[in-house]
């Protein structure tokens, strides 16, 4: 099977790193893409947790930069730049996945016809691919990290890794 390459916003990398598993991506995807917004808001990150991922020490990650020209095919929208950016680079590459959190940034990526993967996403495809024996600990880790998610979708992805009864 082919592996698809992924564009990441924030999130992934912020939640990721600090659970230490942003191999995860690495493993998973072909080739991994943030953008130099996105650099720079996890180095603002660092200045208030030390523990905050820097994207720029990993060889497997490419910092890429979007044209003006090619934000501007964007419909409007209220989005931070760090997300239009990634929205932006995956409708200009295909077979990119885009790595959003964010609700309406995921619904305006999916509205554009964009595949879209976000935290618990990665976990579970983790575990589907052998990576992870279990997924619990590591949604339960990423809300002691400040991940927020409504306790309708935390049960949603046991329930989707075949974890709840466990």
């Amino acid at each position: 099977m082919h592996k698809q390459s992924l564009v990441c916003d924030t999130s992934l990398l912020l939640y990721l790193g600090r659970m230490e598993n942003e191999d995860l991506l690495r493993v998973l995807f072909e080739k991994v893409y943030v953008t130099e917004q996105v650099a720079l808001e996890l180095d603002a990150g660092r200045l208030l947790r030390s523990d905050t991922i820097n994207p720029r020490l990993f060889d497997w990650i490419t910092l890429i930069s979007i044209s003006q020209e090619e934000m501007d095919t964007l419909p409007p929208n209220r989005l931070g730049i760090g997300e239009q950016l990634v929205i932006a680079y995956a409708r200009i590459h295909a077979n990119c996945v885009v790595g959003l959190d964010d609700r309406q940034a995921r619904i305006l990526a999916e509205h554009l016809g964009l595949k879209v993967v976000g935290v618990i996403g990665i976990l579970l495809k983790a575990k589907r691919a052998g990576l992870l024996s279990s997924v619990r600990p590591f949604l339960e880790a990423a809300q002691a990290h400040g991940f927020r998610m409504a306790k309708e979708l935390y049960e949603e992805a046991v329930r989707l890794a075949g974890e709840e009864n466990e």
